[in-house]
Formats: structure tokens, sequence, C-alpha cells
């Protein structure tokens, strides 16, 4: 069995390495803890020599326990526990500096049913680890002071990361959980790695399985997708292994799609918003296929309008070529599209007069208003109620076109027009 304390010592940063410490004296503290393992992700990071900020603790044994004395070594705060017997700590601001510690009971699950969740019981490292999805995510390094540092890899992880494939660990484990399907998207493009062939063999077999999923748990394998600074890469290993397919035939990613999300990546600082991805990487849907997807991700509204916005524009934006379109108008056509689809439209680089329209929109018409209130109004005699409204409405649009320019100009057209619409409300 290799050894990794050298690694452990050399490679984790030195807030990871006190808590594994911290791990280490509990355990020779607390009787009802056989073993304390960091376990998953985080193993086959460190031995990739990449950096990672989640931990997961695997324990053998009273884990609630060993994470309330963790919490008062660490100063970690209560921490939050989940049905599948794991506790979670986010955001520690003890001295340590821990971020995100995940700590899970070691556990065997069963699938009651495929795409369902899992029944758990506790159980043992090595039971825990084969249920895991992949070789390179099924190992674990001993956190306890007789075997630190020991390597635990009973399907060979290892040897996989050598070789940089993505290997799944059983025949069923698509089945069991679709959503493994996505992962393995992630997690060969992430690292630079090949899906195994019969890995891929499997995916193609199970790959109708994505459609027992709800749409809640899709929209968050694709939001992980999203997320990622290798999203294009992702897409387009997705759309090969017929995934994007999966999840509905509406869902594709055109090349105009994956060329504008490329452009916003590069010119990102890395605070991306979530809908300007969406937006982009949906590019293209027409009606039908924009509102069949946003059905099957079952989104809240920001997600059904990043997705429906494209084929909205795209039905409305020819009037924006007009001459003789006025500023007003252009904000009749755009007041009802989302900023994320507009932005996205923009990054076409269309030359037609409609994109200095748009970036007209997008930089001022939208931050436009007139300067009076409906307290100046009223001050000024006008009855409250909805005159008030269309006043202002008509002012707005008055500014917008530069026919009035001040406050006094807006305050005169009011004035002038107040006749008219009190002869409207008594009409009405």
């Amino acid at each position: 069995m290799p050894n990794l304390s050298q690694l452990l010592t050399t490679k984790a940063k030195p807030e990871h390495l006190r808590l594994f410490n911290a791990c280490k004296d509990l355990h020779s503290q607390l009787a009802d803890i056989d073993n304390i393992y960091v376990c998953g992700g985080y193993v086959r990071d460190l031995i990739l020599d990449n950096q990672t900020e989640d931990i997961d603790l695997c324990i053998e044994g009273n884990s609630k326990k060993f994470s309330t004395m963790l919490s008062e070594r660490l100063n970690l705060g209560k921490p939050h526990e989940s049905q599948f017997l794991t506790f979670k700590f986010v955001g520690g601001k003890g001295k340590d500096n821990v971020k995100s510690i995940d700590i899970v009971t070691c556990r065997d699950e069963t699938y009651p049913t495929p795409a369902s969740l899992p029944d758990v019981i506790p159980s043992s490292i090595d039971k825990d680890l084969n249920r895991r999805d992949f070789t390179v995510n099924a190992m674990a390094i001993s956190l306890t002071d007789q075997h630190w540092g020991d390597l635990i890899d009973p399907s060979n992880g290892f040897g996989d990361i050598m070789r940089k494939r993505i290997r799944v660990l059983h025949d069923a484990s698509f089945i069991d959980d679709p959503t493994r399907v996505f992962r393995a998207v992630r997690y060969a493009t992430r690292l630079g790695f090949n899906i195994d062939t019969h890995t891929t063999e499997l995916i193609t077999n199970a790959i109708g399985n994505v459609d027992l999923l709800s749409g809640t748990r899709v929209r968050h394998e694709f939001e992980h997708i999203l997320k990622e600074p290798k999203v294009c890469e992702m897409l387009r290993k997705a759309e090969d292994l017929g995934l994007l397919g999966a999840i509905t035939p509406a869902l594709r990613v055109g090349p105009k799609a994956l060329e504008i999300t490329s452009d916003l990546l590069k010119e990102s600082s890395g605070d991306l918003q979530l809908e300007d991805l969406l937006a982009r990487v949906t590019f293209g849907l027409n009606t039908d296929e924009a509102k069949l997807t946003s059905s099957r991700f079952d989104g809240p509204k920001s997600w059904t309008d990043s997705i429906s916005g494209n084929a909205k524009l795209a039905s409305v934006v020819g009037i924006l070529d007009n001459p003789t379109i006025t500023r007003s108008e252009i904000a009749d056509v755009l007041d009802d599209i989302p900023l994320q689809c507009i932005r996205a439209y923009i990054a076409t680089g269309s030359t037609l007069p409609r994109r200095g329209r748009l970036i007209d929109y997008l930089q001022t018409i939208r931050f436009e208003g007139p300067e009076i209130t409906g307290e100046d109004l009223m001050a000024a005699g006008v009855p409250e109620g909805p005159i008030i409204g269309q006043l202002l409405e008509l002012v707005k649009r008055a500014r917008l076109d530069r026919k009035v320019n001040s406050k006094k100009e807006e305050m005169d057209l009011a004035r002038s027009r107040l006749p008219e619409f009190l002869t409207h409300d008594e009409d009405a």
C-alpha cells in the first residue's frame, strides 16, 4: 500500500495540513472514531498537484461527535447536517481559515430505482470508495497516527491518474445515477483526461436515463458545466456523447453560441454572471426550442428569460434597422428583452444598424427618464391617479427623442397636454 505522507507534508496548504493534524489528534482522543480519511477529489488533486478548496473527510465511527469536536478545535461554527450522514462547514472564520469541509460517515448505498436518490447506511471505507463515480475519485488517505499517509485505493485510481483516463467503477453506475454522465464530461475536460472506452460504451447505453432526472437535477448539473473555465470544450464533449440531446432534443449549442461564449470568457476578469453565460450558450434556439429547453430545466425566471429572450429578440430586432426609428421606439422594442440577451446579440458582431441601436439602448436609453416626478405634477395641480403615470410616460418619450431637454421644458409639456388627458379621463 503506497504511503503519501511526504506528499501531504509538501503539497497540502498549511491551513489544510493543520486540519489534518487536528484530525490525527482527535482520533487519538475519541474512542468511538475508528478511522479518519481525506478522500475523493482532494486526493486526486493532491496527486496531480492541482489547487483545490474543497476538503472531504470520511469517518469510520461517530461522525457527528467528530464534527462537533473538530468545530470546537478549529472554531468552525456549527456544521450543516444532511440526510445522508454528512456534516458541512462553510466559510470557517477560525484562525485556520479552512473554507469548506465536508465530513461524511463512511457509507454504502443502494438505488431503489434508476436515477433516484440513494438509500444509505454506515459502512467501511472500502465500501464507501466503491460506491463513488470514477476511480480517480475513489481514493482516500489515512489521517490517523498509526497509518498516517497510507493510500486506500481499491479501484486503482492512482493508475488511472497516471494513464490520464476517466474510468467508471461498475457497469450500472450511469443507470443508478445518470448525473454521473455530466460529471464524466466535467472531469475529463477539466483534467485533460480521456474517457475510458468501456466507460464511453456504458454512457452510450445509459444516455436515455438522463430523461429520468428531474428538471432541478439536470439544471444543477448543467449549471456546474457553465461555471467551469473550459465550458466550451465541455459542451462540445457533451454534444459528442449525445448528452445535450438527452437533456432535451430541443437543446443544441451551435458554432455561433460557442464563439460568443468563448469571447465572453476571454473578455471576463473572472466575475461572470450565470445569466450571461446561459444566454450565450443557448443563442440561436428558435422559439419552440427555447420553450422546450427552459421547460426541461424547470428553473427560476432568470433561466427562462435567458433562454427564451434570444428568440424573442430575434423576432423583433429587424425593426431596429428602420432608418426613421426614434429612441423612444427603440425603448418600446427592447424594454421587455432581457439585458443578457441584448449583450449576447451585440457580441455576434452584426454590422447592421440594429447593432448600434442595441448598444445605444444598453448604454444610454434604458437609463434615461424624466427629471420631473409624480410629486412635481401633483404640486402643479395635476389630480392624483392614472393621469400622473400617463403624463410621466409622455414626458419620458419626449425626453428620449430630445424634444425636451430640461426639467422646465418637461413641466411645460406636461401642462400643455394636461387638458387632453383630463378630457380623456372624463370620457372614460
